[in-house]
């Protein structure tokens, strides 16, 4: 299924009330595309805002949102209504997410304060300073202070939207935070 129409709708589309998810996702399920469109539709808000908080040139947020959709396509099968269609369509989008960030070049990440080549140089806002410091941790350590701290999550939710333990998304958050005050007092 070509889905590159999706990346062409405006991010404010409203999702279209009164669909219902079972029933579109069965429709999918069954191989009609124009009910899977409609999901798309219905969550494609939530998806691009998700991966804009771990990408910040656009056309990362793109690439990665468009493999979101793809993969839910691909995988659609896999989900069992045991929770609403937008958690496991969470969970594709995280677990997405994260192995972009995992795969990436350590020189792919500016660490060092400098700009990607053709972007513009630093900002001295704080905001600018945390996406910086932020891009100095593991991915995975990084992946759970955005969704604590940028999304809102509780321990709880992260750890059954994810499929790990709450103790491992403790762990790492305290882990992170910790080496976030280490990096925090190297500043000059």
């Amino acid at each position: 299924m070509e889905l590159t129409w999706a990346m062409n709708m405006p991010l404010d589309s409203a999702p279209e009330a009164g669909h219902d998810e079972a029933r579109l996702v069965s429709d999918s399920l069954g191989g009609d595309s124009e009910a899977f469109a409609r999901l798309v539709r219905l969550h494609e808000r939530r998806v691009f805002r998700l991966v804009g908080r771990f990408f910040r040139r656009h056309e990362d947020v793109e690439d990665v949102a468009q493999e979101v959709f793809l993969t839910a396509w691909r995988k659609l099968r896999t989900y069992r209504a045991e929770a609403p269609f937008e958690h496991w369509l969470t969970r594709v989008c995280l677990n997405c997410c994260y192995e972009r960030l995992r795969k990436r070049r350590p020189a792919e990440q500016p660490l060092n304060g400098e700009a990607e080549p053709g972007t513009p140089g630093p900002d001295p806002t704080a905001g600018l300073e945390a996406e910086r410091l932020l891009g100095a941790l593991q991915p995975a350590d990084r992946f759970v202070l955005l969704l604590l701290y940028g999304e809102g999550w509780t321990v709880a939710e992260i750890a059954a939207r994810l499929g790990w333990t709450q103790v491992n998304v403790k762990v790492r958050a305290h882990r992170a935070r910790k080496k976030l005050r280490r990096l925090l007092e190297q500043e000059p």
